[in-house]
């Protein structure tokens, strides 16, 4: 079977719906090629609600509301954080994703289950997809990679795989949470942080570090730490660590994951997943792919590269994580913290007053 369209999109999650919704409705013909539509991504769902607005997400999928979070040094010292009304959005990423889908159908997009085999050519590309066991090809003027941190076509094109952030988490019943956590201590979380976040049942409890051997131990340590003994269901996943180092070869473009767009710090994806694909998009209906680099830029290079120090400063060991938990007892901290992350605020001046709030510490 051979098929022809304006723009492929492979990957069916966030950043790829999105891409397929924005093209579809300005008149663009596109397959979205998602691999398993199934799939539930391993992720703690969290999304800023001003995010829903935004990007014309039902806020119907939102499961819980948080209000509130806690930051917990490596000595055990806690800094509450009131989010006044910028509340985080926990969200199920497996139906999540599946509504993102059906609203870029409701435009006309044909969302097709098949796997991205192999890529040709250059001014026209030649997909080869298995679908329903059956070799299908498909002709297309663009091709979007958003299928994830273990992009085959980042493999297929030649390129490296991201480098990779390991997380384990488990999901476990029977317990809850109004708030969510950040822990920091290297005996559980080396050059990250462990976390406790609700869920639309129970809690999401879960690790992170650059070592894959060592995830098992680091989870099991953190329960200890946080003194929980149930079980759950067990996740391990790869986050890319952000390198900001590809967009587009030709006329095909990288978003969410597949580019490693990944806030570095947080290790935040779901948002700036989604804003790659909308950007990816309008540079493809501008007819004009080297201006996706350019919005991208324009909007997040300076955040992530802030974000990118500040994770390398602060969480270089135990001593620096208790003074980023201890700066966090300030107020003026404490606002223009959450305007970056939740309010997404990118405004030159904010990032300007960031950066001479923490510059006595970063000399």
């Amino acid at each position: 079977m051979s098929l022809s369209v304006k723009v492929l999109i492979i990957g069916g999650g966030p950043a790829g719906a999105t891409a397929a919704k924005v093209l579809a409705r300005s008149g663009s013909d596109v397959i979205l090629l998602e691999r398993n539509l199934s799939h539930a991504k391993p992720c703690g769902g969290g999304l800023s609600l001003s995010a829903f607005d935004e990007l014309g997400i039902p806020k119907t999928l939102i499961k819980k509301e948080v209000g509130s979070i806690r930051i917990i040094s490596p000595k055990g010292e806690k800094v509450d954080i009131e989010l006044k009304g910028r509340n985080l959005a926990i969200v199920e990423r497996q139906e999540f994703d599946n509504a993102l889908r059906k609203q870029a159908e409701a435009e006309g997009v044909n969302v097709i289950e098949g796997e991205f085999i192999n890529l040709k050519g250059h001014k026209k590309y030649t997909v080869e997809a298995n679908v329903l066991g059956s070799k299908t090809e498909i002709i297309s003027e663009y091709v979007i990679a958003a299928d994830g941190v273990n992009s085959k076509v980042r493999t297929v094109l030649g390129l490296k795989p991201v480098q990779s952030f390991y997380t384990e988490s488990e999901r476990i019943n029977g317990l809850n949470s109004d708030l969510s956590e950040f822990w920091f201590g290297s005996s559980h979380a080396p050059y990250s942080y462990s976390w406790v976040f609700p869920a639309a049942e129970g809690i999401s409890i879960g690790t992170g570090t650059f070592d894959s051997k060592k995830i098992k131990d680091l989870l099991e340590k953190f329960k200890t730490r946080k003194g929980i003994s149930s079980a759950g269901r067990k996740s391990i996943y790869r986050i890319p660590a952000w390198k900001g180092d590809i967009y587009n070869i030709d006329k095909i473009l990288f978003a969410g994951d597949s580019a490693g767009q990944v806030l570095p710090l947080t290790y935040e994806g779901l948002y700036y997943a989604m804003k790659a694909g909308e950007y990816a998009a309008n540079a493809i209906l501008s007819e004009k792919v080297h201006i996706y680099k350019k919005m991208w830029k324009a909007q997040f290079q300076k955040r992530f590269m802030l974000m990118d120090v500040l994770r390398n400063y602060f969480l270089k060991n135990d001593e620096s994580a208790e003074r980023l938990v201890a700066l966090h007892r300030r107020p003026e901290i404490q606002e223009v913290s959450l305007r970056l992350w939740l309010r997404k605020d990118s405004r030159k001046e904010s990032l300007t007053s960031y950066i001479k709030l923490f510059r006595n510490f970063l000399d």
